[in-house]
């Protein structure tokens, strides 16, 4: 029996029980309390909830879902900003929350226009239904005491938005698909987790050799700094010290220690978070993890009834997995978006371990907001954050509050690096034309070849000798063949066969590789000793009495990447004669970071923005990635049936039917999208999806010519 007044449809498997606008903001507003119950903003979310729809009382929006139900056509009939409107006197600021919960958060100062904009029928009905909701919280002192200055109450804003939107999508998804609601959250304990990891590192260092106890010695220090307060930390692990599995003990013990509710690690490139996913789930299985890429964005539709935009909701995650793997690009382009399927995972984020893996890939021009954005997390919200990497960055020259903080987990890590010194420098002469480089790596039996671009990159690959010990990797290779390419690498490797890897630098941190001689293009002075960690890795060639070799060279007639990276680089090139013997020196990389912060931009003007409300600009300007990107599916790579996935699309769940899909995709510009579509190289697919028809090679990946993407991931 429909109810007077509802707030959606009925699912298609009960066409009579409509869903109650009355129980659906009580609910709404139970549930998004006990969200930010954590952060002391349980009145303010109860607030928001209670009031979110309050226009859905409008006879126009009721005549509206009753077309929808018989399948006839209805005008739309908004009802997030007349809601706004009519509960704005109790609700103050947090009424932003209640405008943006469809289509985001928006400016402060665009509100006025939302209100004046408002239709007043649909405000007027608002205004009597809340009689039926009854007396809302009085929010003149709701606000959590350390909310006393613009930037932490712009933030705290976000998190009550957060709890909101996830609120209002968890009832609305357990009206319209209660199986679905079911199975959230069945997962195991963190205790689980931990049980698990212990047992797999278990003769984790079990050999007599230096890199063995190096890595015992670091698992030992994060199993015993485990029980600290929440706060900042710092991993500083010589590559190959065992850092990814013992800064995953250091948080599951931290989290189990102090009751926090999970853990995120956030990686930055595409090359590490398929090697660490896979990791964690051989150990912990892949269904008892969370593994988040945008490989695909929801859509944000005012009134969400329409199918299509009800499916693709389905795709995004509210991070209610104790584990989750994600990408620095996800994790804070989300903590500062203004959209409901970006922001619902927000509140989630509160009391959780953030593990931030290879940190000093953070760019530059983001440093200012992100810093500020974990302070706030660590000091208002609950959470503990680990910085790690080999090449620890120095950044108290761009926020000095978040660094002092910072506590070491392995106090003796000087002395690791100088232990596990395992390769030799050399700075090449002049400068190395294209067919040289080639020329070289020939007569290479294993060497790993790093260049600054795409283009760089495959020009060397090109000049080489084409035969199966060549190999190639950038981010315009799929994700499914730079798989089997790192895997065959790694095989060949541990065989003594020839392996003649060229690469951007996709490679050059965090992926297992163990090469006798690496070579760079100039580049950062963190990118150079990070491509030096895949040389000699496992200390072999200490044993015979050797190191390894890392060759730093300059390709002829070739530039640097603009920005930053330039910068970066120019540094690099008055810094390797002064500390060309200790370039492994973690007190060479602190200088290096602290010279190169005083010249680059670190994005103090978000911080502006965020002082003065503006959600929607923020969300728009803040970008670790500068030129947007878009995944495109290849069709015709060869080595699955990428039709016949394609044809899954409305078989399965739009969620499965996209991470299917998402190993055969390749990120592009927009500015080359319009260039592939303008030669008929791209199809539009019904679930939004582009189709990249053109051709695809079988060691070079997407060859229309187009720039390499930045090398971090979405």
């Amino acid at each position: 029996m429909r109810p007077d007044y509802a707030a959606h449809t009925p699912p298609d498997d009960d066409p009579e029980r409509w869903h109650d606008l009355k129980e659906h903001l009580f609910a709404v507003a139970n549930a998004a309390a006990g969200f930010a119950a954590s952060f002391g903003a349980e009145k303010l979310a109860s607030a928001a909830g209670l009031t979110h729809d309050l226009a859905k009382a409008d006879s126009r929006f009721q005549e509206y879902l009753t077309a929808c139900h018989e399948n006839r056509h209805a005008e739309k009939c908004p009802h997030a900003h007349p809601s706004a409107k009519a509960a704005y006197d109790q609700l103050g600021p947090v009424a932003l929350t209640v405008l943006g919960h469809h289509t985001g958060m928006p400016d402060k100062c665009e509100a006025k226009a939302c209100f004046d904009n408002a239709d007043e029928a649909a405000v007027a009905s608002a205004r009597e239904f809340m009689k039926r909701v009854g007396t809302l919280p009085d929010l003149k002192h709701a606000l959590p005491t350390w909310a006393t200055d613009p930037i932490t109450c712009e933030m705290l804003l976000r998190m009550v938005f957060s709890a909101l939107v996830d609120a209002d999508f968890l009832d609305t998804e357990k009206h319209f698909d209660g199986s679905k609601s079911e199975r959230r959250g069945l997962y195991p304990a963190i205790a689980d987790y931990q049980a698990k990891l212990n047992a797999h590192l278990t003769g984790f260092a079990n050999s007599a050799s230096t890199v063995s106890q190096v890595r015992a010695e670091v698992l030992a220090s994060c199993y015993s700094a485990a029980t600290q307060s929440p706060g900042v930390f710092k991993l500083s692990v010589p590559t190959g010290g065992g850092k990814t599995l013992s800064g995953l003990a250091f948080a599951l013990d931290h989290a189990d220690a102090r009751k926090l509710e999970r853990v995120i690690v956030a990686i930055p490139y595409t090359s590490i978070i398929d090697q660490t996913a896979k990791v964690y789930a051989d150990i912990f299985g892949a269904e008892a993890i969370l593994e988040h890429h945008s490989s695909v964005e929801t859509v944000d539709d005012e009134n969400g009834q329409t199918e299509r935009e009800s499916n693709r909701r389905l795709a995004s995650e509210n991070w209610d997995c104790p584990l989750i793997v994600t990408t620095t690009v996800q994790l804070f382009e989300s903590l500062l978006a203004n959209k409901p399927s970006r922001c619902r995972k927000l509140h989630n984020i509160a009391q959780s371990v953030i593990v931030l893996d290879e940190v000093q890939t953070l760019p530059p021009h983001t440093l200012a907001p992100i810093l500020d954005v974990l302070r706030e997390l660590v000091e208002h919200y609950g959470c503990s954050v680990v910085f790690c990497t080999a090449t620890q960055p120095d950044y108290s020259g761009v926020d000095s509050r978040i660094v002092s903080q910072a506590v070491e987990i392995v106090p003796e890590y000087p002395r690791h690096f100088a232990e596990l010194k395992r390769v030799r420098y050399e700075i090449a002469p002049g400068e190395w034309p294209v067919e040289y480089v080639a020329e070289r790596i020939d007569n290479e039996n294993q060497v790993l070849t790093v260049l600054n671009t795409r283009k760089d990159a495959l020009a060397i690959a090109l000049a080489c000798r084409q035969d199966d010990s060549l190999y190639h990797l950038s981010t315009l290779v799929c994700g499914h063949h730079r798989k089997r390419v790192v895997r065959e690498v790694k095989h060949n490797l541990k065989m003594g066969a020839p392996v003649r890897l060229v690469s951007t630098q996709v490679v050059e941190a965090g992926v297992d590789v163990d090469f006798p001689i690496v070579m760079r293009d100039l580049g950062p002075l963190d990118r150079i000793i990070q491509v030096a960690g895949r040389c000699n890795r496992e200390g072999l060639l200490n044993e015979l009495g050797q190191l390894g070799t890392c060759i730093v060279f300059r390709l002829q007639g070739r530039g640097s990447p603009r920005g930053a990276y330039r910068t970066f680089t120019e540094l690099t090139i008055t810094l390797l004669e002064e500390f060309m013997e200790n370039l492994d020196d973690p007190a060479a990389m602190q200088r290096y970071f602290r010279e190169a912060f005083k010249f680059t931009s670190t994005g103090n003007h978000i911080q502006e923005l965020r002082k003065e409300f503006k959600y929607r600009t923020v969300a728009e300007e803040f970008k670790l990635i500068a030129d947007v990107t878009k995944p495109l599916v290849v069709l015709n790579y060869s080595e699955a049936d990428v039709p016949n996935l394609l044809e899954g699309w409305g078989h399965m769940p739009p969620g499965k039917w996209f991470r299917r899909l998402s190993p055969f995709t390749v990120s592009v510009y927009d500015h080359d999208i319009r260039k592939l579509r303008n030669e008929g190289l791209l199809q539009d697919h019904e679930s939004g999806a582009l189709i990249y028809t053109g051709a695809y090679d079988a060691r070079f990946g997407l060859t229309q010519g187009l720039p390499d993407p930045a090398d971090l991931i979405v």
